[in-house]
Order: structure tokens, then sequence, then C-alpha cells
């Protein structure tokens, strides 16, 4: 198991936000990343919490769609999924292929990515500023509140290939197990790790 840094003098790595929005809420009944969120959209308050500790965003959507319709600025930084519903990581596939072919500079210069689903608005300003502070070219940072791993999940660029050969729906999650090796745990006091949006209950219990 990899050890944690010292972030006591923090100088903050270049890691880019990258945020999955490309599903069909089958649960939620409806368009989850457009439910009301105090006045902005569920995948607007997911962004704006993580865009201050990240150097740059960028969020996966759905074949076609814009980002606008969704409650995100025009100039947002898109990856559009695969037409086809072939699944999450397939879509992780496609974002990643993207970043690592890119010539823009925030994308080359970037050490490691924080992987972030759509519907988690509520992970904390220190969980995430702890997080970004540990992440690494070679290793994978993921946080724990009371025994539950949760999410952002921080890739360092080593495992970026891995991350653009998914396939189908699974995720990353097979990756974890592959490079457990090189998984750091970091335990904090934060539920908001935990708390995504299934059903439109979730909403009030939230928040």
């Amino acid at each position: 198991m990899t050890a944690l840094q010292d972030d006591s003098q923090w100088r903050a790595p270049e890691v880019l936000g990258l945020i999955l929005a490309a599903g069909h809420s089958r649960r939620f009944g409806g368009d989850k990343r457009l439910a009301n969120l105090g006045g902005q959209t569920l995948l607007a308050a997911t962004t704006l919490n993580l865009q201050p500790h990240v150097s740059a965003v960028t969020i996966i959507l759905r074949h076609g769609e814009r980002p606008e319709a969704l409650g995100l600025p025009a100039e947002t930084d898109v990856v559009q999924a695969p037409p086809a519903p072939i699944g999450m990581g397939t879509s992780l596939a496609a974002a990643v292929s993207r970043l690592l072919v890119s010539s823009e500079s925030r994308h080359q210069h970037c050490v490691a990515l924080a992987l972030m689903l759509g519907d988690m608005p509520w992970v904390s300003a220190d969980t995430l500023h702890k997080l970004v502070a540990q992440a690494c070219h070679d290793v994978i940072v993921r946080p724990r509140h009371q025994g539950r791993a949760g999410h952002p999940v921080i890739f360092g660029r080593q495992f970026w290939p891995a991350l653009a050969a998914l396939e189908g729906d699974e995720g990353a999650r097979g990756l974890l197990k592959r490079y457990q090796q090189h998984v750091v745990m970091l335990d904090v006091n934060d539920p908001g790790i935990l708390g995504d949006v299934d059903t439109p209950a979730d909403l009030p219990t939230l928040q």
C-alpha cells in the first residue's frame, strides 16, 4: 500500500476533473442531471463544487448534447459519448482517449484526473483539497468514509491508458482491483463521498 504524502507544504498538482454525466437516469424517472438544487441543476452543482479544486474540468455528456441545455456555460469543455448506449466504461474510454492525444496544455500537463460522478455535489471542499494534494502520476487515491469507499477517485496519469481501454458498463471498478497495490485509501469524515442521487427521494435526504 502506497503511503500518503504530507500536504503541509502543499502546492496544487495539475489535476483534471472528469465528470461522468452520460447516463440515462432510469431509476430517477427523468433526467436527474436537470434536478433543481438550490436554483441550479444537479450537474451544475456538482461541477461548481469540483471546479475550484482542479486545474480544468471536462464533462462526458450523451451524444449530441450541449452543455447549456443542462445548466452549464456554453464554453464548458465536453466530450460526447458514442451514439450507441454501450455503457459507462466505453464512454469513459472515449473521453480519456481524447485526453491522451490532446495538444492542449491543460491536458498535457496534468499528472492525474479526478473521476467524479455527475450526481455527487456534496463532497466537501476539505475532502477535495486532500484528495488533490495526494495526486501523483503512479498512484490511485480514493476517499473512504466509515469503511465505505466513495468518489471522486484520483487516477494518476500512468493509469490513463488502462482507462482508455475500458469497454462495456463496468466503469473503472475492475481497474481498482487490478491495480490495488497502487491504491491509497484516504479516510475522511465526509458522507458526501457516498452521496449520489438515484431517485428523487435522495435529493432532500442528502442535502
